[in-house]
Formats: structure tokens, sequence, C-alpha cells
């Protein structure tokens, strides 16, 4: 369980014209200290890891809020009036993976929307469909080489991604 500890995080970060040093009080300690491990283990800066954190909180803010705020809305309704958690209706985030082949079976057993991270090879296999991908993938960001079938339109999946170097139709 994390800690109410808090403390003042500074960064300080080069003179790059997108960097700038900031202060952020109030920082959980708990938090802190597992984003500076993550850091130390992926050979990254705190500067990295929080830049990384940042923008995945925006992506998940703003970037679902266009394509998911109607699922959202009418999963609020059906939580008021059933009582039921919203939480089993986020998103699952599968993230930090060299590769990954992702069948239309794999997508239908998990029945839930997912949010595909930081992957370096991601492929779809030839049998998933439009219907599919737009039903089970939330998301694609931060990934070096996205790969779908031909039957999929670029744009369908264009629109799910964020920082993607290369999507390719086999």
């Amino acid at each position: 369980m994390l800690s109410n500890t808090c403390h003042t995080m500074v960064m300080c970060m080069s003179n790059n014209s997108k960097r700038k040093d900031v202060t952020i009080r109030g920082v959980n300690s708990d938090l802190y200290d597992k984003a500076a491990e993550v850091a130390r283990r992926t050979g990254k800066t705190i500067g990295d890891v929080i830049n990384e954190a940042l923008k995945l909180f925006l992506d998940m803010t703003e970037g679902l809020r266009t394509s998911l705020q109607p699922i959202v809305d009418g999963a609020k309704e059906a939580g008021k009036i059933l009582g039921a958690s919203m939480s089993s209706l986020a998103p699952a985030m599968i993230s930090s993976l060299d590769e990954l082949e992702i069948s239309k079976g794999d997508l239908e057993q998990f029945r839930k929307k997912i949010i595909f991270s930081d992957i370096k090879k991601l492929y779809f296999t030839d049998d998933v469909d439009s219907e599919t991908l737009e039903k089970y993938v939330a998301m694609i960001r931060n990934c070096e080489e996205v790969r779908v079938p031909k039957s999929i339109s670029k744009l369908l999946v264009l629109s799910r991604c964020r920082d993607i170097e290369k999507l390719t139709n086999e």
C-alpha cells in the first residue's frame, strides 16, 4: 500500500528548448521511489520516466477521450443503473515487450479493450479483421513497428496509434 508521505521532487533537465527545470510539491514518496527504480533498471533518467508517465497520462485522458467517450458515457449510465464498478471497464495495458503477435482469438478470449504500449514489434495475425480491431484495441502507442493484415484500413489503425515509427499492411 502506498504511504501518504510526500516530498518535493526537483527535475533538472538540459537546456533543450522542449525541456525545463521544474519543482513538483506533494509527490508520493513510494511512487517516486518506484519510478526511480524503473529508471535505474532501464538506464533512463528519472526525467525520462516522468516524461513517459506524463505522456501516458495525457494519452489516456485526452487521446482516449475522443475514441472511448461514447463507450465511457454508456458504461457510466449502465453503472448507475446496475450499481456496477467502472474499474472493470477500463482498458487493460499490455506493454514493454520486444515482439508480440496477437490473433483474433487472443483478443476475443480477453474480452476487454487493450492499450498496447512500448512494444518494439507488434503483429496482428491475418485472422484479425476491422471489427475485431475496433472492438478490442483502444490504443497502440510508442511502438517501433506495427503490422496488420491487408484487409484492415491503415486509417483505422492510425486512428488508434500514438508515436509509432512504422505501420505495414501485409
